[in-house]
């Protein structure tokens, strides 16, 4: 089974996930009809929590606060800064190209010493270029691997939080995610014990 904090995880990917409530030792497996919902800041948090403890007072509910983080890569114009996984490919060009001319031009100095063959040394700089690009590709995708521009798309700065109330039937948690709809910033899914979730109402699973 999945547990609410790798659900939020994998939900909100290299972001620092701390348990809110219950503060003790608690089970968060998830049930299959386990309703979630996100707000942005602890205290709306706190609301949006007692929202469901009220409306299921006999049911598990927990919630845990998603900390934003700085990007590892300071993105620069025209790249996805609103994206969580957004790789500068563009930087990882730059390594590529400049490898490819680099060692072209080596490349071809080289042929031109040995042979007066333009087509021997246009074969040769383009061979050597290959090769530079290669590893430009290696080295700029090592670089920037797991670098990503990590913003926090839905409320840069800002914490967010999750609550969720570990429900077994569908009706209570059809019920509960719709009263909850409103006070809620995002919306509010059901999701099953491996993670997978669904819109109140839809009959699909999501991954």
């Amino acid at each position: 089974m999945t547990s609410l904090q790798e659900y939020v995880t994998q939900q909100f990917p290299h972001h620092d996930i701390d348990v809110m409530e219950p503060r003790g030792p608690t089970d968060l497996e998830l049930t299959d009809n386990t309703v979630v919902s996100f707000v942005i800041g602890s205290r709306e948090g706190l609301d949006l929590l007692s929202t469901f403890r009220r409306s299921v007072p006999n049911s598990r509910v927990a919630a845990v606060t998603v900390k934003p983080s700085d990007p590892t890569v300071v993105p620069t114009t025209g790249e996805d800064t609103d994206g969580v996984v957004d790789l500068p490919a563009r930087r990882v060009a730059a390594f590529v190209a400049t490898g490819f001319i680099a060692l072209g031009v080596v490349g071809a100095l080289i042929a031109m010493i040995s042979t007066d063959s333009a087509s021997s040394i246009a074969i040769a700089a383009g061979f050597a270029g290959i090769v530079g690009g290669i590893v430009g590709a290696i080295i700029g995708g090592s670089r920037l691997a797991g670098q990503r521009a990590n913003w926090q798309p839905r409320a840069p700065g800002r914490n967010i939080t999750v609550v969720a109330a570990f429900l077994d039937d569908d009706a209570t948690a059809a019920s509960l995610a719709r009263s909850v709809g409103p006070a809620a910033n995002y919306e509010v899914r059901i999701v099953d014990h491996d993670g997978g979730w669904r819109s109140p109402g839809a009959a699909g699973r999501t991954e």
